[in-house]
Protein backbone atom coordinates (compact mmCIF):
# COMPACT_ATOMS: atom_id res chain seq x y z
CA UNK A 1 0.00 0.00 0.00
CA UNK A 2 2.89 2.37 0.34
CA UNK A 3 3.32 2.86 -3.21
CA UNK A 4 0.10 3.71 -3.59
CA UNK A 5 0.33 6.51 -1.13
CA UNK A 6 3.63 7.78 -3.13
CA UNK A 7 2.08 8.19 -6.20
CA UNK A 8 -0.89 10.15 -4.69
CA UNK A 9 0.78 13.45 -3.22
CA UNK A 10 -0.97 14.12 0.27
CA UNK A 11 -3.51 17.34 -0.26
CA UNK A 12 -3.02 19.57 2.85
CA UNK A 13 -6.04 21.61 2.24
CA UNK A 14 -5.65 23.57 5.64
CA UNK A 15 -2.12 23.69 4.96
CA UNK A 16 -2.63 25.75 1.73
CA UNK A 17 -5.54 27.56 2.43
CA UNK A 18 -3.84 29.38 6.19
CA UNK A 19 0.09 29.11 5.23
CA UNK A 20 0.94 28.16 1.33
CA UNK A 21 -1.81 29.42 -0.90
CA UNK A 22 0.82 29.10 -4.03
CA UNK A 23 1.91 24.98 -3.26
CA UNK A 24 3.33 22.94 -5.56
CA UNK A 25 4.19 19.50 -4.51
CA UNK A 26 7.96 19.38 -5.13
CA UNK A 27 8.68 15.62 -4.12
CA UNK A 28 8.26 12.52 -1.83
CA UNK A 29 9.88 9.64 -0.43
CA UNK A 30 9.72 7.10 2.17
CA UNK A 31 12.11 7.15 5.29
CA UNK A 32 12.94 3.59 6.83
CA UNK A 33 14.83 2.65 9.51
CA UNK A 34 15.93 -1.27 10.11
CA UNK A 35 14.13 -2.67 6.82
CA UNK A 36 10.69 -0.98 8.42
CA UNK A 37 8.58 2.14 7.07
CA UNK A 38 8.60 4.89 9.41
CA UNK A 39 7.02 7.34 7.90
CA UNK A 40 6.23 9.13 4.04
CA UNK A 41 7.64 12.44 3.84
CA UNK A 42 5.89 14.81 1.36
CA UNK A 43 7.74 18.03 0.10
CA UNK A 44 5.79 21.20 -0.43
CA UNK A 45 7.06 24.97 -1.92
CA UNK A 46 5.52 27.89 -2.54
CA UNK A 47 7.25 30.88 -4.39
CA UNK A 48 8.79 28.04 -6.93
CA UNK A 49 11.75 30.48 -8.56
CA UNK A 50 13.08 31.49 -5.30
CA UNK A 51 11.93 28.82 -2.58
CA UNK A 52 11.02 31.15 0.09
CA UNK A 53 8.61 29.18 2.22
CA UNK A 54 7.65 25.53 1.96
CA UNK A 55 6.39 22.30 4.17
CA UNK A 56 7.30 18.42 5.07
CA UNK A 57 4.22 16.55 5.88
CA UNK A 58 5.49 13.30 7.51
CA UNK A 59 3.07 10.60 7.53
CA UNK A 60 3.38 7.88 9.78
CA UNK A 61 3.39 4.21 9.29
CA UNK A 62 3.56 3.14 13.11
CA UNK A 63 3.39 4.93 16.40
CA UNK A 64 6.11 6.62 17.67
CA UNK A 65 5.90 8.10 21.31
CA UNK A 66 6.60 11.87 21.73
CA UNK A 67 10.12 10.97 23.80
CA UNK A 68 11.11 8.45 20.89
CA UNK A 69 10.21 11.50 18.21
CA UNK A 70 12.40 14.05 20.59
CA UNK A 71 15.39 12.07 20.78
CA UNK A 72 15.75 11.20 17.28
CA UNK A 73 14.93 14.84 16.31
CA UNK A 74 18.32 15.96 18.96
CA UNK A 75 20.35 13.48 17.66
CA UNK A 76 19.63 14.25 14.21
CA UNK A 77 20.20 18.39 15.38
CA UNK A 78 23.67 17.19 16.92
CA UNK A 79 24.66 14.85 13.99
CA UNK A 80 23.95 18.39 11.39
CA UNK A 81 26.58 20.03 13.86
CA UNK A 82 24.61 22.12 16.22
CA UNK A 83 25.67 22.11 19.79
CA UNK A 84 23.90 19.98 22.61
CA UNK A 85 23.46 23.36 24.74
CA UNK A 86 21.30 24.61 21.10
CA UNK A 87 19.54 21.43 20.71
CA UNK A 88 18.52 21.09 24.35
CA UNK A 89 17.04 24.99 23.83
CA UNK A 90 14.76 23.74 20.90
CA UNK A 91 14.00 19.94 22.53
CA UNK A 92 12.55 21.90 25.58
CA UNK A 93 10.01 23.98 22.83
CA UNK A 94 9.59 20.79 21.04
CA UNK A 95 8.44 19.07 23.98
CA UNK A 96 5.39 22.13 24.05
CA UNK A 97 4.41 20.91 20.70
CA UNK A 98 5.35 17.01 19.65
CA UNK A 99 2.56 14.92 20.42
CA UNK A 100 2.48 11.03 20.48
CA UNK A 101 2.09 9.79 17.02
CA UNK A 102 -0.26 6.72 16.15
CA UNK A 103 0.31 4.93 13.12
CA UNK A 104 -1.76 7.24 9.83
CA UNK A 105 -1.13 10.42 11.43
CA UNK A 106 0.22 13.18 9.58
CA UNK A 107 2.78 16.11 11.20
CA UNK A 108 3.84 19.11 9.19
CA UNK A 109 6.15 21.84 9.72
CA UNK A 110 6.27 24.60 8.12
CA UNK A 111 8.02 27.48 7.00
CA UNK A 112 7.69 31.21 6.45
CA UNK A 113 10.63 33.72 7.04
CA UNK A 114 7.84 35.93 8.21
CA UNK A 115 7.07 33.97 11.50
CA UNK A 116 9.36 30.82 11.44
CA UNK A 117 8.54 27.23 11.72
CA UNK A 118 4.78 26.36 12.66
CA UNK A 119 3.71 22.86 13.58
CA UNK A 120 0.31 21.17 12.24
CA UNK A 121 -0.56 17.90 14.06
CA UNK A 122 -3.71 16.53 11.36
CA UNK A 123 -5.16 19.54 10.81
CA UNK A 124 -5.03 21.83 14.06
CA UNK A 125 -1.67 23.81 14.85
CA UNK A 126 0.28 22.99 17.69
CA UNK A 127 2.76 25.11 18.09
CA UNK A 128 5.70 27.54 16.18
CA UNK A 129 9.14 27.91 16.61
CA UNK A 130 10.15 31.68 15.46
CA UNK A 131 13.90 31.19 14.90
CA UNK A 132 15.72 31.15 11.15
CA UNK A 133 18.38 28.89 13.34
CA UNK A 134 15.98 26.68 14.28
CA UNK A 135 14.50 26.58 10.70
CA UNK A 136 17.82 25.78 9.00
CA UNK A 137 18.41 23.09 11.79
CA UNK A 138 15.02 21.49 11.68
CA UNK A 139 14.35 21.26 7.97
CA UNK A 140 17.87 20.62 7.59
CA UNK A 141 17.35 17.28 8.99
CA UNK A 142 15.95 16.51 5.50
CA UNK A 143 16.97 19.02 3.24
CA UNK A 144 20.62 20.10 4.17
CA UNK A 145 23.44 18.40 1.93
CA UNK A 146 24.54 17.04 5.32
CA UNK A 147 21.70 15.13 5.91
CA UNK A 148 20.99 11.39 7.27
CA UNK A 149 19.06 10.55 4.36
CA UNK A 150 20.77 11.61 0.93
CA UNK A 151 18.43 9.33 -0.81
CA UNK A 152 15.18 11.12 0.47
CA UNK A 153 16.53 14.33 0.29
CA UNK A 154 16.95 13.72 -3.42
CA UNK A 155 13.47 12.43 -3.84
CA UNK A 156 12.12 15.36 -2.01
CA UNK A 157 14.25 17.96 -4.27
CA UNK A 158 12.90 16.15 -7.19
CA UNK A 159 11.29 19.34 -8.83
CA UNK A 160 12.98 21.94 -7.19
CA UNK A 161 15.90 23.45 -5.90
CA UNK A 162 16.52 22.74 -2.18
CA UNK A 163 14.98 26.08 -0.27
CA UNK A 164 17.20 29.52 -0.29
CA UNK A 165 18.56 28.76 2.80
CA UNK A 166 20.32 25.38 2.14
CA UNK A 167 21.75 26.35 -1.46
CA UNK A 168 25.85 26.93 -1.05
CA UNK A 169 25.18 27.88 -4.71
CA UNK A 170 22.87 29.30 -7.05
CA UNK A 171 20.44 26.81 -8.68
CA UNK A 172 18.71 27.22 -12.32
Amino acid sequence: WGRSLLANPIEPTHITELHLPNFSHSGHGTFTKFGFEIYQAHFYVDEVKAIKKFAIILNYSRKIEKAALLKATVEQLERLGYSSKKTEEWKTQLEKIYPNINQGDHLTAIFNPANGTTFVYGDKVVGNINSQEFAEAFFGIWLSPKTFAPDLRSKLLANNCPPLIFQTQACQ
